[in-house]
C-alpha cells in the first residue's frame, strides 16, 4: 500500500439495476475526512443481466452460486476494461458491495459478486459481504452507506438517496439514524414501461399527470414511515406491497388504455415518494439542510415536488456525487475494513455493537 494515500475502486449495483457504478477514489490513511474520486463508470447491463438479476431472487440456492460465480466474472472484467480505460496503475483494493438478491433480516441478507473470483483475475486485495457480520450481531445488514455520511458528507445535517429506494441518514443527539423510506425509482421505472420507457426521464411521464385520489391514499396507508430505525426494506416485500396496490387500481380499470392512465399513475408514485418523505424529514424539526443524491435526483418533477414539501434547504450536488456517492462510500467501507476501523453502526443497523466489517481477499 502507498505510504500516506489509499487507493480503491468502489463497486456497487442497486435495485434500480441501473447498471454496475465502479468509482476510483483516493483516500488519506490517517484522515477519514478526505476523499477525492478521480475515475468513475457506469458498466450498464445487457438484457440478459437484466431479466438474470431481476429473476434471480426466485432461484434456489445452487443457481444463485453458479449466478454468483458469473457475476463476479462480470465485475472482474469491468474491473480490468475500466481500468485499462482510465490506465490505473495504482491500486491497493477493491471494495465491492455486489448486487442483492435477497434481503430478510434478521435470518440473512444475500449478495452476489464473488470475492475469491474477483481478487483471483485482478489480483488486487478484494473485500466485499459487508453485510453477513452485521447479521449474525443481530443488526439488518443495512444501510450501510451512513458510516460515510458521518465521515466523507458530515457538512450536511441529513443524507437522503433517491435510489431503488429511498433512504435517509442524519444526526440524532451525537449519533448515526438511518433508514429506508419507501419505493422509489423501483416503482417509477416499472410503471414507465407503459410508455416503453426504461425510467421516466426527467420527469417527463409524471409530470403530465395528476394525482389519484383513491390510489394515493392506499400507497399512503401502507406506510412504512412511521416505523423509526434501524429498519431496511426488503424488495420482495415492496413488491409486495405497493405492486399489488397499482396493479389492484389497474385491474378495476380494465378496459381503459393503459397509456391514457398511465401518466396519472406515475404522478400519484411521485406523489407518494415525497408524502414519505416529507413524513420522515417533518419529525426532524433542527434539519436545516438535507443533502439528496441517487439517480432520482435527475426526476425534476418528483425533486420539485419533495422541494414544494420541504421546509429545510435542498442541496443537490456535482452530478458525479450524485451519480456515484453509494460507489464511493463502498470504497470508504473498503479501506476502513482493511484498516480494521469500525464501518457498521449499531446505531443504524441494531448490531449489539458498532463493528468492522466485510470479507478480505488478499
Amino acid at each position: 500500500m502507498s505510504s500516506s494515500l489509499l487507493y480503491g475502486l468502489g463497486i456497487m449495483s442497486g435495485t434500480s439495476l441501473d447498471g454496475l457504478d465502479i468509482c476510483y477514489v483516493e483516500f488519506k490513511e490517517n484522515d477519514d475526512n478526505y476523499f477525492k474520486i478521480i475515475n468513475s463508470k457506469t458498466f450498464k447491463y445487457n438484457s440478459s443481466w437484466v431479466n438474470k438479476l431481476t429473476n434471480i431472487h426466485l432461484k434456489n440456492d445452487l443457481e444463485i452460486k453458479k449466478i454468483d460465480l458469473e457475476y463476479g466474472l462480470l465485475i472482474s472484467q469491468k474491473i480490468m476494461e475500466f481500468k485499462k480505460d482510465n490506465n490505473i496503475s495504482n491500486l491497493d483494493f477493491i471494495s465491492s458491495h455486489g448486487h442483492t438478491v435477497k434481503h430478510k433480516p434478521p435470518d440473512y441478507s444475500i449478495q452476489i459478486g464473488n470475492g475469491k473470483i474477483i481478487r483471483k483475475l485482478t489480483n488486487v486485495t478484494t473485500i466485499n459481504d459487508f453485510r453477513s457480520q452485521d447479521i449474525k450481531l443481530g443488526g439488518q445488514g443495512a444501510p450501510l452507506v451512513p458510516i460515510g455520511d458521518k465521515y466523507l458528507f458530515g457538512k450536511y445535517d441529513s443524507c437522503l438517496n433517491l435510489g431503488g429506494i429511498a433512504n435517509i441518514s442524519y444526526d440524532y443527539i451525537g449519533n448515526i439514524k438511518a433508514f429506508d423510506i419507501c419505493g422509489c425509482n423501483i416503482l417509477l421505472n416499472k410503471y414507465s414501461k407503459i410508455y416503453d420507457r426504461e425510467f421516466d426521464q426527467s420527469g417527463k411521464l409524471s409530470s403530465r399527470g395528476i394525482v389519484i385520489p383513491e390510489l394515493i391514499e392506499s400507497l399512503d396507508s401502507i406506510s412504512y414511515s412511521f416505523i423509526e430505525g434501524p429498519k431496511s426494506l426488503d424488495k420482495e416485500k415492496l413488491l409486495i406491497d405497493n405492486y399489488k396496490v397499482i396493479d389492484d387500481y389497474l385491474a378495476n380499470k380494465s378496459g381503459v388504455d393503459l397509456k391514457k392512465i398511465g401518466y396519472n399513475i406515475l404522478a400519484t408514485i411521485v406523489e407518494h415518494i415525497s408524502n414519505e418523505i416529507f413524513k420522515v424529514v417533518s419529525k426532524k424539526n433542527n434539519l436545516k439542510n438535507i443533502l439528496i443524491t441517487g439517480g432520482g435526483v435527475k426526476n425534476i418533477f418528483l425533486i420539485d415536488q419533495i422541494k414544494k414539501k420541504l421546509k429545510c434547504s435542498v442541496i443537490i450536488p456535482d452530478e458525479i456525487i450524485v451519480d456515484y456517492k453509494e460507489a464511493l462510500i463502498f470504497a470508504f467501507l473498503g479501506k476502513l475494513r482493511l484498516q480494521n476501523k469500525i464501518n457498521c453502526l449499531k446505531t443504524v443497523t441494531g448490531a449489539k455493537i458498532d463493528h468492522s466489517s466485510g470479507n478480505i481477499f488478499n
